[in-house]
């Protein structure tokens, strides 16, 4: 039985709907609901019908890995996602948080959609999410459908609704790789960049391998950002207000970094990556 694999696609989204009734200024802590989250849209499966997934998450890197891991279950077996099937999801949710994540996201969740069905969820999950999903059964969501859905998902019959969504990743398998394109945040601008996994002689690439080395590289990323500010603080370019974290909480930054590196290297040692147009500075010397 063939086993489709479609575009992965990751969307940073954030939907604020407002009380129509009450004018005042679209700004988020005047939303009447506001729903933010990372969401995975992905056909997967085996057989002419792959099953619609949705995973949505806290955070970008945890929401791919999970990914990476609900690959290799379907991959050995074709039910996984199939409504009753005894998954072991905590499992796998443990399994997409990193220790640095557990110990400084503590409000980290997670939810699993397939073709509409919520499959698990780690934390509550608002009920909203659960109806769009319904409704929407894996397809794209944005500010067209939210409009039709505020009515039921509000209570309210006049809303007023603001929706920002950017895809983050975009990962697409190709004949001769896995070809990977990412949204690079930096100070002042977005800029993207993608890596390529070529296949080896005669084998493919682990779709789960592409879709973990991703997320290393932009939780890397995520840290990089977060140092920065924390270096123009001690160097005295910021105030000390502006210092964003403890700095108990920057010696795990420094340790986790040490780890991504270590991830990242042995990718490189073990397959031929390529980059477009060329590696972030905050990745480790690797060409």
């Amino acid at each position: 039985m063939a086993f489709t694999v479609g575009i992965l696609t990751l969307y940073r989204e954030k939907s604020l709907f407002f009380d129509g009734a009450h004018p005042g200024p679209d700004l988020e802590e005047y939303a009447r609901l506001k729903i933010c989250s990372n969401r995975v849209t992905w056909a997967l499966g085996h057989g002419d019908k792959p099953t619609k997934l949705v995973v949505r998450g806290h955070n970008v890197p945890s929401t791919l890995r999970l990914c990476g891991l609900i690959y290799d279950l379907v991959r050995g077996n074709p039910t996984a996602l199939n409504s009753g099937v005894n998954t072991n999801w905590d499992q796998l949710f443990a399994d997409a948080s990193s220790d640095y994540d557990t110990k400084f996201n503590p409000n980290r969740w997670f939810s699993v959609y397939a073709n509409g069905e919520r499959l698990a969820a780690l934390s509550e999950i608002d009920p909203a999410i659960d109806m769009l999903e319904a409704k929407a059964k894996g397809n794209e969501i944005d500010e067209i459908f939210l409009k039709k859905m505020a009515t039921e998902i509000t209570d309210r019959r006049s809303i007023r609704l603001r929706h920002d969504s950017t895809a983050a990743i975009i990962l697409n398998i190709m004949s001769d790789g896995i070809r990977c394109a990412l949204i690079d945040r930096r100070p002042g601008k977005n800029a993207g960049f993608s890596f390529k996994i070529q296949n080896p002689p005669g084998k493919r690439i682990r779709v789960s391998a592409a879709i973990h080395m991703a997320a290393d590289i932009f939780e890397m990323q995520n840290l990089y950002a977060i140092v920065s500010r924390v270096e123009k603080v001690l160097s005295g370019e910021l105030p000390k207000s502006a210092m964003p974290i403890s700095l108990d909480h920057v010696e795990a930054i420094q340790l986790r970094n040490s780890q991504l590196k270590e991830l990242i290297k042995s990718g490189h040692d073990t397959y031929d990556i390529s980059y477009r147009p060329a590696p972030p500075p905050y990745l480790p010397p690797l060409i």
